[in-house]
C-alpha cells in the first residue's frame, strides 16, 4: 500500500530540494561574486563555471548509479552508498577552488569554496562511521556566508534551519545527524576564513 505524503512531508519534500548541497552554494556564490564585483553577468559566468565543475558531474555518478540500481536514491540516503560519493565531490571542490583561485574570483567566493571543501572532506571522514547530514553541512556553510550580503544573512540563517527540520521530517537524518551537519559546516566557515587572513 503507497502511503501518501502528509502535508508537512510535502514542504519538507520542496525545502529539502529548494536548500540542496549542490543549488544552495551555487545561488551563494553568485551572490558573494556581485556583492564583489557589482555585475551578476560576471556572477553567473563564475556561477556556471561552478555547475560545470562540481554539479555536473556529481548529479552525472548519482544518476548513474541510481539508473544501474547501484544506488537506491537520488539523495545517496545510504550512508555506505556515500564511499563513492564523497571522493569525487571533493575532487571536484578541489578542481574548483584551483579554477577560482586561477582566474582571480573574488576572495568570498574563493572562501566558500574552501569551507565548503573542507567541510565535506570532514563530512566524508565521519560517513565510515556515521552518517552526516550534507544538507546541513552545505546550508550552515552557505548561511555563514551569507551574513556578508546586505540582507541575506536571516533568510540563509532560517533555511538552514528549516532544512534540518526537512531531513528529520522526512526521515533522512536524525536530529544528531543534522546537528552535526551544521556544527561541521560552521568550523569549515571558520576555518576557510582564517585562511582567506592568512593569505
Amino acid at each position: 500500500m503507497v502511503m501518501k505524503a502528509t502535508y508537512r512531508q510535502t514542504v519538507a519534500h520542496w525545502i529539502s530540494i529548494i536548500v540542496h548541497p549542490v543549488a544552495f552554494p551555487l545561488l551563494t556564490v553568485a551572490l558573494l561574486t556581485n556583492l564583489a564585483t557589482n555585475s551578476w553577468s560576471y556572477a553567473a559566468r563564475i556561477t556556471f563555471l561552478g555547475v560545470a565543475l562540481t554539479a555536473l558531474p556529481v548529479a552525472a555518478l548519482v544518476v548513474w548509479q541510481v539508473s544501474r540500481g547501484h544506488w537506491t536514491d537520488l539523495d545517496v540516503s545510504v550512508r555506505r552508498q556515500r564511499y563513492a560519493l564523497y571522493p569525487v565531490g571533493l575532487l571536484c571542490m578541489a578542481l574548483m577552488i584551483g579554477v577560482f583561485v586561477a582566474i582571480h574570483a573574488p576572495r568570498l567566493a574563493i572562501g566558500l569554496a574552501i569551507a565548503l571543501g573542507l567541510a565535506s572532506s570532514v563530512d566524508g571522514l565521519i560517513n565510515f562511521v556515521y552518517k552526516v547530514s550534507a544538507h546541513a553541512t552545505g546550508a550552515a556553510v552557505c548561511a555563514a556566508f551569507l551574513w556578508f550580503v546586505p540582507g541575506w544573512g536571516i533568510p540563509a540563517t532560517l533555511a538552514a534551519i528549516l532544512v534540518g527540520w526537512s531531513r528529520v521530517e522526512l526521515g533522512r537524518h536524525t536530529r544528531g545527524q543534522v546537528l552535526l551537519g551544521w556544527g561541521v559546516g560552521l568550523a569549515g566557515t571558520l576555518a576557510a576564513l582564517f585562511t582567506l587572513l592568512a593569505l
